[in-house]
């Protein structure tokens, strides 16, 4: 799997945030081809770090090219367009092969 991840800042207002981007920016999320699984977190400082993202987006792909495609899609425009209209602050992104290995329960 390929992994594009979207991370985002403190907004001004977190509780419009939270609301746009899951009533209005997922659903567009969710038409992007190709696209097989996402997670949507909200983080929390672990000790005293509270330089740690609002909300951060993984979106899977099945290899780097399925995401670059998925990016440069009409759907992709259109994801990326609606960002300033609930983060003004912008978003920093990332993308990255994902090996997984499951453990047993001991």
């Amino acid at each position: 799997m390929y992994c594009l991840s979207v991370q985002y800042p403190m907004p001004d207002d977190p509780d419009q945030f939270r609301d746009y981007y899951l009533n209005r920016h997922i659903p567009l999320a969710e038409t992007l081809p190709g696209l097989r699984a996402y997670e949507v977190a909200w983080p929390k400082a672990l000790g005293a770090d509270t330089d740690v993202p609002f909300c951060i987006f993984r979106g899977y792909f099945d290899s780097a090219d399925a995401m670059k495609k998925a990016l440069m899609s009409e759907e992709g425009s259109e994801v990326a367009a609606d960002v300033p209209a609930y983060s003004p602050k912008g978003a920093t992104m990332c993308h990255f092969p994902v090996e997984t290995k499951e453990l047993a329960l001991a």
